[in-house]
């Protein structure tokens, strides 16, 4: 399977599912001059993507105060950052404000734990308070990624190019109800 880039929605912020953060972990903001904590996670979980130490300024130089509000980072008790998440938004996408799930990731130490459900509440949440919708780009290859994804209502968006191909090659490894429920 090719691993396509691939856009996900959420055309509205209800019933935005609620998970617990599990005994021996914590969720915390980011704080400024952080950005080297969100670099190592990044560079340590990415398996599709260089990650260069630039990355950051890139990606949120729009904002970097945002990110106070908007960037949590998974702990464990002992302080250890474990993942990563950030609430951003894009101001003009089809003519409105969406919010975004934007660089969504965990320590391959942590991962299959079930932790990401957490942050994405968090994030969720933070979102809500500020958009009537959201969306998140991932790839093909990240198929428990796009599980949660899909647990938290988001859908495919099949007007992309390779859109429909792509997301077919989803629906052949992944049975969801949502897959299913867009002819894939």
């Amino acid at each position: 399977m090719k691993n396509y880039s691939v856009r996900m929605t959420r055309e509205h912020m209800d019933n935005i599912p609620q998970f617990p953060i599990p005994k021996g972990f914590a969720i915390r903001n980011y704080r400024p001059n952080e950005e080297h904590i969100w670099t190592r996670i990044q560079k340590a979980a990415e398996p599709y993507i260089n990650i260069d130490d630039g990355l950051f300024a890139r990606e949120f130089k729009r904002d970097f105060l945002a990110m106070e509000d908007r960037s949590f980072y998974l702990t464990t008790d002992a302080g250890e950052e474990t993942g990563t998440i950030t609430a951003w938004w894009q101001p003009d996408m089809n003519g409105k404000t969406w919010g975004q799930i934007h660089w969504v990731a965990i320590h391959p130490d942590y991962q299959g734990r079930g932790l990401s459900k957490p942050m994405m509440s968090v994030a969720m949440n933070r979102l809500q308070q500020s958009h009537e919708c959201c969306f998140l780009d991932t790839s093909t290859g990240r198929i428990p990624a796009i599980k949660a994804y899909l647990n938290f209502g988001f859908t495919p968006a099949l007007s992309g190019k390779h859109s429909r191909q792509a997301w077919a090659e989803v629906a052949s490894v992944l049975e969801h109800p949502v897959l299913k429920a867009c002819s894939l």
